[in-house]
């Protein structure tokens, strides 16, 4: 293993990671809340399921990271201790994830009638599969970890956590995930593509 590969990701690692999972996840919940194409069928049990749970992994994911960020800490040893127990919950939702990956890159190819790897259709799926530009390792791709992209990534802070070592140290407060696009704006996007407003079960603002 390299230097980098012996450091357990840091605080804020996971923290710009979960905002990453977060912001492509509204964007699958967005499908699933009004899929694009008429002439492409899911049962509307499936589709409402599949909605909520995606819905409820976001949720959980804002619960615990607002919570910490929330929180004020009374001196050093609190702040480690505090972003130590938001990493240990963190890795559990962030397994969960990577297992759900290939089912919902496979639903959104098909409701987005896109290719995942290359020439996507339109600019929201390029985005969910490619990742904003130049940051492909946001991107959710085939959802498979042997296909790189965000799966890859998950799978790659997943071996160097359990990998144990020392935490990587905390440099500057996370910064938030550069999606080059707000969730405002996917929205608006989505919208102006299909004709009327998505539904706003995947919104957290």
């Amino acid at each position: 293993m390299s230097g980098f590969e012996n450091i357990k990701p840091s605080y804020d690692e996971w923290m710009y990671w979960a905002q990453v999972v977060i912001d492509r996840l509204t964007t699958v919940s967005h499908v699933y809340g009004q899929p694009p194409h008429p002439d492409v069928f899911i049962r509307e049990k499936e589709r409402q399921d599949k909605l909520s749970s995606t819905v409820a992994v976001m949720k959980h994911l804002h619960e615990l990271t607002d919570a910490y960020e929330l929180s004020i800490p009374q001196n050093a040893l609190d702040a480690s201790q505090r972003e130590d127990n938001l990493i240990m919950e963190l890795q559990p939702v962030f397994a969960a994830v990577q297992e759900r990956l290939p089912e919902w890159s496979g639903d959104m190819q098909r409701l987005l009638k896109s290719p995942w790897m290359h020439e996507c259709n339109g600019k929201l799926a390029t985005i969910l599969f490619r990742g904003p530009e130049g940051r492909e390792e946001e991107g959710i791709g085939s959802g498979v970890v042997d296909n790189g992209r965000l799966p890859a990534k998950i799978a790659e802070m997943m071996d160097r956590e359990a990998a144990g070592g020392d935490r990587a140290p905390r440099i500057e407060k996370p910064r938030m995930a550069e999606s080059r696009m707000r969730r405002e704006d996917i929205a608006r996007l989505w919208s102006k593509q299909n004709g009327a407003f998505l539904r706003t079960a995947g919104r957290m603002d």
